[in-house]
């Protein structure tokens, strides 16, 4: 390498050197009184300051489902149901299970997406349909019953609540 050469590699690697490293930013947490970093700023809670407050949030709870109790209460849905008698007289076990599974079917779609109650015995089954419009959907229940139950003797009685 020559003289000149040299002088120039000493001069970039001076260069290198006193150049000022990029900036970079230095971040300082502050610290807590027990040492830990103080991330948010903000002093540490108290165990009775945190007592009072989950005490608060508590009973804030408490009112919330008393009121939503209480509301609940108001707005229940109503409940009706459809009584049908008279299977007993069916010879054929088969005829009956269809009657039955026909009944069911028409219950689902009278029901639509409500809550329902079924209780079936060997000579009635009771339905009954919650929500606000249950008797409206009761009214179609019985409407389909008859074109199921035709002339076959069943007596259908309602309880619109």
């Amino acid at each position: 390498m020559s003289d000149s050469g040299a002088a120039d590699a000493e001069d970039e690697a001076g260069e290198a050197a006193a150049a000022p490293p990029p900036y970079e930013p230095v971040r300082v947490v502050p610290t807590r009184p027990d040492g830990w970093p103080d991330w948010l700023g903000r002093r540490p809670i108290s165990s009775a300051d945190r007592d009072r407050i989950r005490k608060n949030l508590s009973a804030d709870q408490e009112e919330l489902d008393a009121a939503k109790r209480r509301d609940g209460l108001c707005l229940a849905p109503l409940f009706s149901s459809v009584t049908i008698e008279g299977f007993g007289g069916q010879g054929d076990p088969r005829k009956v299970a269809r009657l039955r599974a026909a009944i069911n079917a028409a219950c689902r779609v009278a029901a639509g997406d409500r809550r329902t109650s079924y209780h079936a015995t060997d000579e009635r089954i009771t339905i009954g349909i919650a929500g606000p419009d249950a008797r409206e959907r009761i009214a179609v229940l019985r409407r389909q019953l008859a074109k199921i139950g035709g002339s076959r003797g069943w007596t259908i009685t309602e309880d619109l609540n």
